[in-house]
């Protein structure tokens, strides 16, 4: 009996996939006819998407390795390589560095560098210490300035997050403060913003998070902002969808300029068992999703009002589901670049992408 349950159960599952795999993430006010979609015009050739002004790659420690590779790669392709290898210590010290290796592959094959500086372990304590001290800023501000000469670094990225919304205007002045400084010095200055969609709300992602930026007083400052649009907190299906990512640009088009608006996107998948239904992967990669293609039997397509692509597998008979970031879902956020005439992107993180993207952006 329980064996016919589990055949029967598959065989609903498989229709569930062919028909309308992706009704349980979909907008309840947003009902698409199949029927319509089966009727109607082809769509015409797509025209290709231009390269975006300025292409940023992510690259952490954890994937350090993976991130190499990828860059030798593709170095032609990446304008700016980002490193998170630096970060503020609880001393209020600037500390970090990158390794041999990966400043052996910087040296050869030419690429600019302009590396994140974090407050370490994203502590909140860390950033309200630095904001409250004057004298720590300014050895801090020195600090990325020297190391800067010294590495023939661009400039820096801002990195700081987890920190309270009430240091709002402490937080703003410093980056005021340290854009000056680093301006003089002949390197740029921008910060990876945290992504909001209302001025205000009761709730921990905005006090601790997002309320602390100041879209519009840091576009003045500094030469761009980086938009965490790689990640949607409130998400059950994608890691970004597009409703989510309108959303989001919605209410910061009067705060940042676009041509200071540098776009964030995921590299990275979103994976959930679907009962009982939680997320079991939050940061997979294509080396993972390979396996799982060549080793689970799986269905996969596209989900356009999401914009999103997904693949659902069975592993011991339990069933998953995947939100893949592949060249599909790439190439519908240059679209949005393209569309916004924004900067450019920057992209979290090298090294785990999916192959085809690298296709999508010549």
């Amino acid at each position: 009996m329980k064996s016919r349950f589990f055949y029967l159960f598959t065989i609903f599952c498989l229709i569930s996939f062919f028909v309308a795999p992706l009704s349980i993430f979909s907008d309840q006010n947003n009902n698409i006819s199949l029927a319509d979609d089966a009727v109607a015009s082809p769509s015409p050739t797509p025209i290709p998407t231009p390269i975006p002004t300025e292409k940023i790659f992510y690259m952490s420690q954890r994937k350090e390795k993976e991130g190499i590779e990828s860059l030798k790669t593709n170095a032609d392709k990446i304008d700016i390589l980002a490193p998170q290898f630096y970060a503020v210590s609880s001393e209020l010290k600037l500390v970090g560095g990158l390794d041999e290796d990966l400043q052996k592959e910087i040296k050869e094959t030419g690429v600019k560098v302009m590396p994140l500086i974090t407050n370490a372990g994203f502590k909140q304590s860390v950033m309200h210490n630095l904001l409250l001290s004057a004298e720590a800023q300014d050895n801090v501000i020195e600090s990325l300035a020297k190391e800067a000469e010294d590495q023939n670094y661009i400039g820096w990225q801002f990195d700081f997050e987890n920190i309270s919304y009430l240091d709002k205007d402490l937080y703003s002045s410093f980056i005021e403060k340290t854009a000056k400084y680093l301006h003089e010095n002949g390197l740029i200055l921008s910060v990876a913003a945290v992504t909001r969609s209302v001025d205000y709300e009761d709730t921990n992602a905005f006090k601790n998070w997002s309320g602390v930026f100041d879209y519009a007083r840091i576009a003045d400052a500094v030469d761009f902002i980086s938009m965490m649009t790689y990640d949607d907190p409130n998400s059950f299906g994608p890691v970004a969808s597009l409703p989510f990512i309108n959303r989001i640009l919605d209410y910061v088009k009067d705060k940042i300029p676009p041509e200071k608006l540098s776009f964030g996107i995921p590299l990275y998948h979103w994976e959930w068992s679907i009962n009982p239904f939680k997320k079991v992967v939050a940061s997979g990669t294509y080396a993972k999703l390979s396996y799982i293609k060549d080793n689970y039997w799986h269905v996969s397509s596209y989900d356009s009002y999401l914009g999103a692509s997904w693949m659902s597998y069975f592993y011991q008979n339990k069933q998953y589901m995947v939100w893949l970031q592949d060249k599909q879902s790439f190439s519908n956020k240059l679209d949005v670049i393209k569309q916004n005439n924004f900067r450019g992107f920057s992209a979290w993180v090298l090294g785990i992408e999916d192959p085809g993207i690298w296709s999508a952006i010549e």
